[in-house]
């Protein structure tokens, strides 16, 4: 039942994705009065499809991918049209090449908006440092003498700033020793963390956590908390003076104090505040009555969702870009962050099985993903045609039909590598006896 619904949840992601990077190449065109012969959503022999004007609409057999075929766009082949591809000025041409990259940006911008709109599941603010929360028993940080409460300064010689940055790079770096310096009691330290391998997978885990404020999660009515002001999403900081990190802290300080003031220091909006209630005398425990989760399920307004939504696009950007370099550092496996369509399956029906916003947060960061692979100058890819009509640009000349065909050549052959190194890939994550 799982693969059914990794395959539905597969060709929902990919297929709206597709379908909105060849609608921004499409409408770029008809913009440009350039004719387009076939809008395809799929490859291979068409199963559907009607005729409009002139250009036909089809599904194809393959939904893995789509493409725009222009009128005149092979110059070995020029039909003469007014119409044609090749006829255009190279400014108009690269327009349309950078509309469908473009149209996913906006895509993913929208859906992750649209999630923070509806509600999403947001955790308190300590998550924004790199403070150590937890180590696990017998782990790599653990090995590596790092304790909870240490703050992380420097990770294999680059500065992280958040726990995604230190996350990103111990997943890209299954054993390899990185360098690390941390903050404990104020002294400046220095260790060398070994993440290791997860199994089946070219990813590291350390065994260490962010450490996350506890947030209220619900207030129930009539109690001491409603009535002292507490509210849904308030950050819990200290109970008379003492730091609380989650709810056991809590009721361990609340639970003896029934009948007797206590003080509350909590957070909310970019405020620190004090409160203070009396715990209901529940059989001589205290009780607030409140719930607490070190996340909080909030909305965002529409404008606020948009920035907000632009700022996670641009984080995931650069951590993208961040990876491609220490790719080409040989700092980071290949595998630990290329995933071919039977992973991006799995992935797809775990988060359709979880909820539809984590199915429509999935879509935007893999719609993210598509655009800036396009962008890669990789004959064949949107990338490869922009980098060629850039250097003809510089050249002002066109390059020959013999040099372009050698390209496109080439090109064809890096990604079908590629597809088989990310088939691989998958089968050695998802097939047992395959992976280390």
């Amino acid at each position: 039942m799982n693969i059914l619904s990794n395959i539905l949840a597969l060709l929902v992601v990919i297929g709206v994705i597709i379908f909105v990077h060849e609608l921004g190449h499409y409408l770029a065109a008809r913009a440009f009065r350039i004719r387009v012969r076939v809008f395809s959503i799929g490859f291979g022999p068409r199963i559907w499809g009607f005729e409009r004007g002139d250009t036909e609409y089809r599904l194809a057999m393959v939904p893995l991918g789509g493409y725009v075929a222009f009128s005149g766009i092979d110059p070995s082949n020029p039909t003469g049209d007014a119409g044609d591809f090749i006829t255009k000025p190279r400014w108009q041409r690269i327009v349309v090449l950078l509309a469908g990259p473009a149209a996913n940006v906006v895509l993913s911008i929208v859906l992750i908006a649209a999630v923070l709109v509806a509600g999403t599941e947001l955790a308190g603010p300590r998550d924004l440092s790199t403070e150590i929360g937890a180590v696990a028993p017998e782990s790599a940080a653990s090995e590596a003498g790092l304790q909870a409460g240490d703050t992380i300064l420097r990770l294999d010689e680059e500065d992280v700033s958040d726990w995604r940055d230190v996350a990103n790079i111990v997943l890209v770096s299954p054993e390899r020793r990185l360098a690390v310096d941390f903050e404990r009691d104020g002294r400046t330290l220095s260790t060398v963390l070994v993440p290791r391998r997860i199994p089946r997978h070219e990813l590291g885990d350390a065994g260490m956590y962010a450490s996350l404020l506890p947030r209220v999660r619900e207030v129930f009515e009539g109690t001491p908390a409603e009535r002292a002001g507490i509210r849904y999403g308030d950050t819990l900081y200290a109970v008379d003076g003492h730091p609380i990190a989650d709810a056991d802290d809590f009721r361990r300080l609340v639970e003896p104090k029934a009948g007797e003031e206590v003080s509350l220091e909590i957070g909310r909006a970019d405020e620190r505040l004090i409160v203070r209630f009396v715990p209901a005398d529940e059989g001589g425990v205290g009780r607030a009555g409140i719930a607490i989760s070190h996340f909080s399920y909030q909305r965002v307004a529409p404008g606020a969702a948009l920035i907000e939504s632009a700022r996670i696009n641009w984080e995931t950007t650069t951590e993208i870009f961040g990876f491609l370099g220490r790719l080409v550092e040989r700092r980071a496996s290949p595998q630990s962050g290329i995933a071919g369509p039977i992973e991006i399956a799995r992935i797809s029906g775990q988060a359709a099985r979880r909820s539809f916003n984590d199915l429509v947060f999935l879509t935007a960061l893999i719609s993210l993903n598509i655009c800036i692979l396009n962008l890669l100058p990789i004959p064949l890819l949107d990338g490869g045609q922009l980098a060629i009509l850039l250097f003809e640009s510089v050249l002002r000349r066109d390059l020959s039909v013999r040099i372009k065909n050698l390209v496109t050549q080439f090109g064809l052959v890096v990604i079908v590598s590629i597809m088989m190194f990310a088939l691989y890939s998958d089968l050695v994550k998802n097939l047992p006896g395959l992976g280390r």
